[in-house]
């Protein structure tokens, strides 16, 4: 065949990373008027393709590349993509517009006539990424979304979260508890969550260490819950969308602390303005009238002593887009201002620990803005 169509792996895709797709048509890529088209597809829904592309890509043979041709969609299919999909407390959530399908279809076109349609691959994108060093064009192969060894939790976790493939998943067991995945026919199915402190309520088994056994054929995936105690200053849990692009949960269990910032600006008023300018000027009137610019609330946050296992989860709140603080009904958007992060090992480090910011993204009070 003389068509070669470089894609995307028929799995689990992170959109905020590149996705490409490369095409070469190696017999005619050199007639006149020769133009490879690029059909780009993303849907919710069932696998069966659209009938109409939501964008069709026009790309001349490169000249200094042989004749090929690439396309990067991540951009498109990102803005299919939402992240409000998680509604906290829910037991058994999925990820609705948190996931869509995509699918490209290209064919050589010249002046004479065009090669047969290739397509490619059907993908399921989130807002994950892949690491660079993983290179191009790299498939998610987990079946539990989670990078976790362990999760913790203490006896005040309100939330905390694990997402899996219930395309593969067949059950979950905890205690005496089992839930069975709903059935997968479309996109939003796929992804499937459990929130894990009303599983080991059914099961029997909150207020202790137990397992949660996600049953997949021939190969069982098992994560261990510890509970732990919570530290004398009060814990934070926050949900993290992770680089699977789903919610993942963290207990920062040890110091944390408020700090506010505050930015004002003020209005002089004329001294003379009285209720009658008979009056003798006072100090007591406002001639400079503050206004609040903005008034911002940091949390600090630490970890307990983590194993080095943990440590490429503390990674992923860095480099996470969307961080929430859980605090008691309420969920706090949040950030990470910090600007660098240390890859901590326990051969140089002994005893590792992290310390974290996370600037609130709403203002401390609500203002009218002048």
């Amino acid at each position: 065949m003389s068509f070669t169509f470089t894609q995307q792996p028929a799995s689990i895709v992170g959109a905020n990373s590149p996705i490409i797709y490369q095409a070469f048509e190696s017999t005619n890529f050199a007639n006149a008027g020769f133009r490879y088209e690029f059909k780009v597809y993303v849907w919710s829904g069932t696998t069966s393709i659209p009938a109409t592309p939501i964008v069709t890509i026009n790309r001349l043979p490169d000249q200094y590349g042989g004749g090929r041709a690439w396309i990067d969609v991540h951009k498109i299919v990102t803005q299919y993509i939402t992240t409000e999909f998680l509604v906290n407390g829910t037991y058994k959530p999925n990820i609705g517009s948190g996931a869509k399908r995509v699918a490209v279809k290209c064919q050589g076109i010249w002046t004479a006539g065009s090669t047969a349609v290739i397509t490619s691959n059907l993908s399921l994108a989130t807002k994950g990424y892949s690491y660079t060093a993983e290179g191009f064009n790299v498939g998610v192969s987990k079946s539990v979304f989670t990078d976790k060894t362990a999760v913790y939790v203490t006896s005040e976790t309100t939330n905390a979260y694990l997402w899996y493939d219930a395309s593969v998943i067949t059950s979950i067991t905890c205690g005496s508890a089992t839930v069975t995945p709903n059935t997968v026919t479309t996109s939003d199915q796929v992804f499937q969550g459990i929130e894990i402190k009303q599983l080991m309520t059914a099961g029997g088994v909150w207020g202790t260490n137990a397992n949660i056994t996600f049953v997949k054929a021939g190969d069982d995936v098992v994560m261990p819950v510890v509970f732990d105690c919570q530290n004398k200053y009060g814990q934070q849990d926050v949900l993290f969308l992770n680089r699977y692009g789903v919610y993942d949960s963290y207990l920062f269990n040890g110091v944390s602390r408020r700090t506010y910032a505050v930015e004002s600006e003020k209005y002089s008023q004329p001294i003379f303005k009285q209720a009658d300018l008979a009056q003798s000027w006072s100090y007591g009137v406002q001639i400079a009238t503050p206004f609040l610019q903005n008034s911002t609330e940091v949390m600090t946050v630490n970890t307990d002593w983590i194993p080095e296992a943990d440590v490429p989860i503390v990674e992923q709140i860095f480099y996470s887009t969307n961080v929430l603080i859980l605090s008691g009904s309420n969920v706090l958007s949040t950030r990470v201002i910090d600007t660098a992060f240390e890859f901590k090992k326990r051969t140089n480090e002994k005893l590792i620990q992290y310390t974290i910011q996370l600037e609130y993204n709403q203002p401390k009070i609500n203002k009218i803005v002048r």
